[in-house]
């Protein structure tokens, strides 16, 4: 595994699992070192092989999004009309932030990558139906939120 679009969906999984009730409050503590040790037996556990970049990109990504989260988690909440944070299933719900964080804190990605790669993860692993919903709220945030245009 060694594409940006697998780095992506290794880390979607990999953030998955810390909304299971026995990792709540282990994300508040994690630190670079503990996030790569756990990013490692995970990766065993799935029999997963990621390039250097790969892991790095990954990392990177779930501790920016593990000290952002309450922060991602105000703007998407503010763009969800007539939706509640609780009735979004779990993988709906780590797609948003992880592509919220993206936007926000990658800049040289291009937005419009973002919201891509954001859907094609939802045709993967959500539902037909989650395409239109993730892409509503995202290009929402990407324009109104974050003023960017490309």
């Amino acid at each position: 595994m060694s594409t940006k679009r697998e780095a992506r969906e290794f880390c979607l999984q990999f953030l998955y699992h810390f909304q299971l009730p026995a990792f709540l409050e282990l994300k508040k503590e994690i630190d670079s070192v503990a996030i790569f040790q756990r990013m490692q037996e995970f990766k065993q556990t799935l029999e997963i092989e990621l390039s250097t970049d790969s892991q790095a990109y990954v990392a990177s990504m779930v501790k920016g999004i593990l000290q952002n989260h309450d922060e991602l988690e105000e703007m998407l909440v503010k763009y969800l009309k007539n939706w509640k944070l609780s009735r979004i299933s779990k993988i709906e719900h780590t797609i948003f932030i992880m592509a919220i964080y993206e936007l926000k804190y990658q800049p040289e990605v291009p937005g419009k990558v973002v919201i891509n790669e954001a859907l094609e993860l939802g045709k993967k692993y959500s539902t037909k139906e989650s395409s239109s919903f993730l892409n509503g709220i995202l290009d929402s945030i990407y324009k109104q939120e974050l003023k960017r245009n490309d």
